[in-house]
């Protein structure tokens, strides 16, 4: 290991690492601190050269030789939350004396400077025709205003048009310094935000496993073999347009949060699939994965004869008030029922969140519940928001309206 970078006492870095790594900008997270921890000690190590892209995916996150960096950009996902942090970290006064440790946008080799080598490249002001600069800089400056006239009628047009660009300049900096001071505060902490922020950290893609449509065909027709063109649709695992709506919902979320997802029907999904990260299970019946991994919870769903299907509380088995029966006409059908669960599974031992109706639509307003700040923020307002560290489930319900699902409904819930 070098005992010095550019000048920097290596033991002094890794100080200011460990300051960086408690701070709440990077403990709170699993990615961003070992994404850190990795560039420093690796460029102060003298390896810097070795920052590439697929190498940090296989040393510091653990993915595998062949993976693909279109599919799965976490490296260049974490190193720009990294960037943003460390701005985040030193734009507070209390840090702004301390080492720079900064990471400039197209490179992961990090790069470290004393607080006070900003100041000594600021532009001096002088006298006279230069133009005053006004620089900004994270790191302390000062800048030296020269002193007013008492008559200001005295001042040279010349001087007066100096003392103006430097008032202008002080003015558009005290704008920056109050704005940069405040934007933590105006960014709002959704419900949205806190029901999923434990899957967001979580190590990973998240996993989205879609349940297959079961093609029907009429017993007189005959069906197309599915290795002809027109046969093979049906044996391609095709989704139903309501499973699509509840994936785009939550794909849309992960995808604000800088999340990346993969996606599998569930018959193409392993069991070794699902050990790999967060999962995200869509649909109920139709998935084996949903009736496999939520049949030990309180309410899971269950097909209680041939055409009876419904949702069952272990703690009242007897209960049928969640229930469909896929033989009643379509037409006359008037609610339908999903789970919404966010819980480690102990099997995997990942993280799990479901979606899943007993019909179509019990699926879209499930994923609604999830994906609507308007129906967890109730939740958060009832107290039914689940911690980080906790589990959570719950029953929706839904009035269908001309076969379209209707605002969902919690009518139970469960957190543990």
């Amino acid at each position: 290991m070098e005992t010095e970078i550019n000048g920097i006492s290596t033991e002094i870095i890794e100080r200011q690492l460990g300051r960086l790594r408690s701070s709440p900008l990077f403990s709170h997270s699993r990615r961003y601190p070992i994404f850190l921890d990795y560039v420093v000690r690796k460029t102060i190590s003298g390896h810097g050269d070795e920052l590439k892209e697929r190498t940090i995916g296989l040393e510091a996150f653990g993915r595998a030789s062949d993976y693909d960096l279109n599919t799965d950009p976490v490296v260049r996902v974490t190193a720009g939350e990294v960037r943003k942090r460390l701005a985040q970290y030193y734009y507070e006064p209390d840090h702004r004396d301390e080492l720079r440790i900064e990471l400039r946008p197209g490179s992961y080799i990090p790069e470290f400077r004393l607080a006070d080598s900003a100041a000594e490249h600021a532009p001096a002001l002088t006298e006279g025709k230069t133009e005053p600069r006004l620089d900004i800089a994270l790191a302390p400056a000062t800048i030296t205003v020269p002193a007013q006239p008492a008559d200001r009628s005295a001042i040279p047009d010349e001087t007066a048009g100096v003392w103006r660009r430097i008032s202008f300049g002080l003015a558009v900096a005290l704008v920056l310094a109050v704005a940069a001071a405040l934007a933590p505060r105006l960014h709002r902490t959704t419900a949205t935000d806190l029901f999923w922020q434990p899957v967001i950290d979580a190590n990973g893609p998240v996993l989205i496993s879609v349940g297959s449509v079961v093609a029907m065909v009429n017993g007189g027709a005959v069906a197309p073999a599915p290795s002809t063109v027109s046969g093979h649709p049906l044996a391609s695992d095709p989704i139903a347009v309501s499973d699509a709506t509840a994936l785009s919902s939550i794909q849309q979320v992960l995808s604000a949060r800088s999340k990346t997802s993969t996606l599998e029907s569930s018959t193409g999904t392993s069991f070794s699939d699902l050990q790999k990260g967060p999962v995200v299970l869509i649909s109920g019946f139709n998935n084996p994965w949903t009736m496999r991994i939520t049949d030990p919870l309180r309410f899971h769903l269950v097909r209680t004869s041939t055409d009876d299907y419904t949702i069952q509380d272990r703690t009242d088995p007897e209960h049928r008030r969640w229930s469909i029966n896929t033989a009643d006409q379509f037409v006359k059908m008037s609610h339908d029922y999903g789970i919404v669960a966010r819980f480690h599974d102990s099997t995997t031992e990942q993280l799990v969140v479901v979606a899943a109706g007993i019909g179509e639509n019990g699926t879209v307003a499930a994923s609604w519940v999830l994906t609507d700040d308007r129906y967890l923020a109730d939740l958060k307002r009832n107290n039914l928001l689940p911690r980080s560290n906790q589990n959570f489930e719950a029953i929706v319900e839904t009035q269908i309206i001309d076969g379209k699902p209707g605002p969902p409904r919690i009518v139970a819930s469960y957190i543990w």
